[in-house]
């Protein structure tokens, strides 16, 4: 079964030339004299200025630019994803005790930190395998272990408290950002 073919649209075809789009101004330069609002009087510019492009400012690379600060900030707003890799039962206790106090996932763990906060060094430490050297050879004992797989936590925290936790980390020399999250949770969820 074949179909008829479609009739023409009145002004359109194959080969009709299209308008171009209207010139884009320049990435920090002034809108032209007919955009201007008529309040604003525009700088004067020089003779050397007029004369030479490449004498102009240009704009700041991506890495000169930064995030405005104050009330109209959205990196307070941004949410950023965070993998955790912790022991299976770790998890599933975050997750009873987020239920059962009716709470996310993510407050039960800014909760454990904030509460073990003081305690970090001592919970890593004794977590952590311990080295030891026999004169030739370093040797690790092995510290803290789970007999059970790890499991992966995903949550979804605010840009600066995922930055408050990596600075504590940073802060109390953990190995990652996975272990301080299970020092603080294995000592409050007890």
């Amino acid at each position: 079964m074949t179909r008829a073919p479609m009739a023409a649209v009145p002004g359109l075809s194959r080969v009709a030339v299209l308008p171009t789009p209207p010139a884009r101004r320049a990435q920090g330069s002034a809108p032209p004299p007919s955009q201007r609002s008529p309040e604003v009087t525009p700088p004067t510019a020089t003779a050397t200025q007029a004369s030479s492009d490449h004498d102009a400012p240009k704009p700041p690379a991506r890495s000169e630019i930064r995030p405005r600060q104050g009330p109209r900030s959205t990196q307070a707003t941004t949410m950023r994803p965070v993998t955790l890799s912790l022991p299976a039962h770790v998890v599933q206790s975050l997750r009873d005790r987020a239920r059962r106090d009716g709470v996310s996932q993510p407050d039960v763990l800014m909760d454990a930190l904030i509460a073990a906060q003081g305690r970090l060094p001592e919970l890593l430490a004794h977590a952590e395998a311990k080295v030891h050297t026999d004169g030739l050879f370093i040797r690790r004992s092995p510290g803290k272990r789970h007999d059970e797989p790890l499991s992966t936590l995903s949550l979804r925290l605010l840009s600066p408290n995922v930055d408050a936790i990596d600075d504590l980390a940073n802060k109390v020399a953990a190995p990652s950002r996975s272990a301080l999250c299970l020092a603080a949770l294995e000592d409050y969820l007890t």
